[in-house]
């Protein structure tokens, strides 16, 4: 009897070895976890409060805000705020020149005519003076009015800068015989705007003139002294 209950006894428990193999709720024989896989989630990456992430900054995973800063472009032009256009020269206006009549011929053929500068303050002038002959300082003009020589031979507008007393200089050019073949007319004012002046200066100027559209006047840029 005693033999049979120990065979007894080990089939019961063999029995049970074989459940137990089989229950899938049993921890013996579970997988094992992978080694170094990660069994948390991180945490969240967040921003102090009251410090926004902006455009141009950057959160790091500590939660601190860190400032990016964009460097300019190298040989980029930086402009100084100090520098204004007030800076510039102004131009010489008709009030503060006086016209000379300069040194040349007798009336008629070549002269070089001048404009001092008879004021305080420094200007410039650049251009090509506007003439004509008239019969008074503002008469109208008499014939034609000079033309502008923009010949290869002929200086090319530039500046001239004129301190107090300084002079600039042009060229005035008529041509007398023209007047052996028309019916002449007689004048007795030069009147001359400065270049980029709407009033204008005048000298005694007598002398005959074709009428229109005969011309018989040219005018050059004016230079330095």
């Amino acid at each position: 009897m005693r033999f049979k209950s120990l065979i007894i006894a080990a089939v019961a428990a063999g029995i049970a070895v074989s459940t137990s193999a089989c229950d899938p709720t049993s921890t013996t024989g579970a997988q094992p976890t992978t080694p170094g896989a990660q069994t948390t989630a991180p945490p969240a990456q967040t921003t102090r409060p009251g410090q926004p992430t902006q455009p141009g900054t950057a959160t790091d995973p500590g939660g601190t805000v860190t400032e990016t800063v964009t460097a300019p472009p190298t040989g980029s032009p930086v402009s100084d705020p100090t520098t204004t256009a007030n800076n510039a020269i102004p131009k010489c206006v008709t009030a503060q020149l006086r016209l000379d009549k300069g040194v040349g011929a007798p009336i008629g053929g070549q002269w070089y005519l001048r404009f001092y500068n008879t004021s305080s303050k420094t200007c410039v002038m650049q251009g090509f003076p506007g003439i004509s002959q008239t019969n008074g300082p503002s008469g109208d003009p008499v014939g034609e009015p000079a033309e502008r020589d923009q010949g290869a031979d002929a200086p090319k507008p530039a500046p001239v800068v004129l301190a107090p007393g300084a002079a600039a200089q042009f060229q005035f050019i008529t041509y007398p015989k023209q007047v052996n073949d028309c019916d002449a007319l007689r004048t007795n004012t030069l009147r001359v705007y400065p270049p980029d002046n709407t009033e204008s200066q005048w000298l005694p100027w007598d002398s005959l003139i074709c009428p229109s559209p005969q011309r018989m006047l040219v005018v050059r840029a004016v230079t330095p002294m």
